[in-house]
Order: structure tokens, then C-alpha cells, then sequence
């Protein structure tokens, strides 16, 4: 590897910090899945250098992340494996720190649009300015420029147990899991966690089908859930037109909602039947 893909481009003019010297404060909101692929940025960085600097702010002596966890743990890593030029990284420094929400939400921005950021580590960012702007989904909203409904999809799932939650974190349920073993057993947080346990071994139909069945025999015991959800089970496909404008709004609540385009619609027809009285669950 030749020096030149090692150099950190120096068009930032901006100062460099000693890595050791930045802490990671306790607001910032990359809480999981930190370290995941920490190598393979490493290396990005060692051959084509840092393409964004990392925010700190200065607290009397020290200097405290707010933006660049990851690119920090990277610039250590290179120099654990003995590239000394690591040992300072490209910073903007704030000369005024922040209250706590701001800083939160500074770290959130940083992350809330990549994929890599666990969903657990976004309920806990939401469900902290929900409670702050007294429940308000609305303040929320405008604060981190997502929609209502984004808001309350996420706050949906803020009181799951903590071993429900760890099975998002490790990505073993998805967020609509999370949401569907707590429509099946909203009383009971030991039958949430029995539901979650069996549906991360189940595939994804066999979710859906769980959560159907589930809303129809709430009483029923898990493992006869299971077991009804694994049976062979017969569905009607119907495949209409959209036009360009109903496929955009479409598409626009499977982002904000985060529901399947089969799913969105499924709930849309079983609302529209029910209120004309042709369907009950």
C-alpha cells in the first residue's frame, strides 16, 4: 500500500486532535451496533482518507464526541495496528457545549438516515423528546424532520421489554415484530417475550401469520400460536392498476410507516370493508 493512500487529506485546515484525548459523551446516541464494521471503515480511511471530520466540544479540559463515533473508533483501530499518522484525527471544535437535547439530536441527524443505525438506539432518542415536549408527536417531528406517523411508530414499541428490545438490537426481530408481539399480548410481558423468542424462528409469513392469529385467539398459549401460524394456509392474490399519484402515496406511507406495500394495503381494504359492515375480525 503506498503512502499516498494512507495520507489524510488536508483540505479541512482544520486542527487535529489527539485521539485519546476525545471522550464519547453519554448522550450520544450510537449506543449499539457501534463497533460493527469498524474494520472495514479502517481500511476505507487508510486508502482514501477521512471524508468527514468529527465534531467535539470543548468542556473545560476536555473534549467531548458529538458527531464521528465510528470514524473515532476507526482513527483507533489504524492505530492499534500501528499506523502512527492516526493518532490525531481532523476536528471541528465548539467552543460552547450544547444542553442535552440539542446534543442528542445533533448525534441523531448524523445518523437517523443511514441504515446502519439500530432502531433501538432510535426509540430511545424519540421516546426522550416525546416525553420532554410532554407527549407531543408533532414537537418531535419538527425537531428531527420525520413525519407524525414515523414518530408514533417508533414510540409504539418504547415500552417493550428490555429482552424484546435486544432481540431488535441484534436484529433478530424487526421493528414491525417488535410490534406484533405486543398486539398479541399487550398485559403480559412474559408472553411478549415467549412470542418473540419463537417468532425470530419463524419466516417472515409465518410472522404475518402469527400476528393474524394472535389478534383472533389473544388467549390461546404460544406454542398453539406457533403451531397454528406454521400450518399450510391458503391466499388469493389480486393484482390491480395504481396510477402514478396513488403508487407516490403509497410508497410514501411504506417509508413513513414501515409497513410492506402488501401490508399497507391488506390494512387499507380491511378498514374500508369493515366501516361498510362486510368485514369483522
Amino acid at each position: 500500500m503506498t503512502e499516498e493512500k494512507k495520507k489524510i487529506p488536508s483540505s479541512y485546515n482544520l486542527p487535529k486532535l489527539p485521539i485519546e484525548n476525545i471522550s464519547t459523551g453519554k448522550w450520544n446516541v450510537r449506543t449499539l451496533d457501534k463497533e460493527k464494521g469498524i474494520e472495514e471503515l479502517a481500511d476505507s480511511i487508510l486508502r482514501y482518507g477521512l471524508l468527514q471530520p468529527v465534531v467535539v466540544v470543548k468542556d473545560g479540559d476536555k473534549l467531548e464526541l458529538i458527531i464521528g463515533q465510528r470514524r473515532l473508533l476507526a482513527f483507533k483501530e489504524l492505530k492499534r495496528q500501528g499506523h502512527s499518522e492516526f493518532k490525531e484525527i481532523p476536528a471541528i471544535i465548539l467552543e460552547k457545549k450544547p444542553d442535552e437535547e440539542k446534543l442528542k439530536i445533533l448525534s441523531l441527524s448524523e445518523n437517523i438516515h443511514r441504515v446502519e443505525l439500530n432502531r433501538a438506539d432510535i426509540v430511545e432518542v424519540i421516546s426522550y423528546l416525546y416525553k420532554k415536549y410532554n407527549k407531543s408527536a408533532k414537537k418531535v417531528s419538527i425537531i428531527l424532520g420525520k413525519s407524525i406517523p414515523y414518530v408514533y411508530d417508533h414510540l409504539k414499541i418504547q415500552d417493550a421489554p428490555d429482552e424484546v428490545k435486544q432481540m431488535l438490537s441484534r436484529k433478530e426481530l424487526t421493528k414491525e415484530d417488535v410490534k406484533r408481539v405486543m398486539q398479541i399480548a399487550p398485559d403480559s410481558k412474559e408472553k411478549m417475550i415467549s412470542l418473540a423468542k419463537e417468532m425470530k424462528k419463524l419466516t417472515t409469513y409465518e410472522r404475518k401469520r402469527l400476528a393474524e392469529i394472535g389478534k383472533i385467539k389473544s388467549k390461546a398459549e404460544v406454542g398453539d400460536l406457533v403451531k397454528e401460524a406454521k400450518k399450510p394456509y391458503i391466499e388469493e392474490k389480486i393484482i390491480m392498476p395504481l396510477t402514478p399519484i396513488l403508487l407516490k402515496a403509497l410508497d410514501t406511507a411504506v417509508k413513513d410507516i414501515g409497513l410492506t406495500r402488501e401490508e399497507i394495503a391488506k390494512k387499507a381494504l380491511e378498514e374500508w370493508l369493515g366501516s361498510k359492515g362486510y368485514f369483522k375480525e
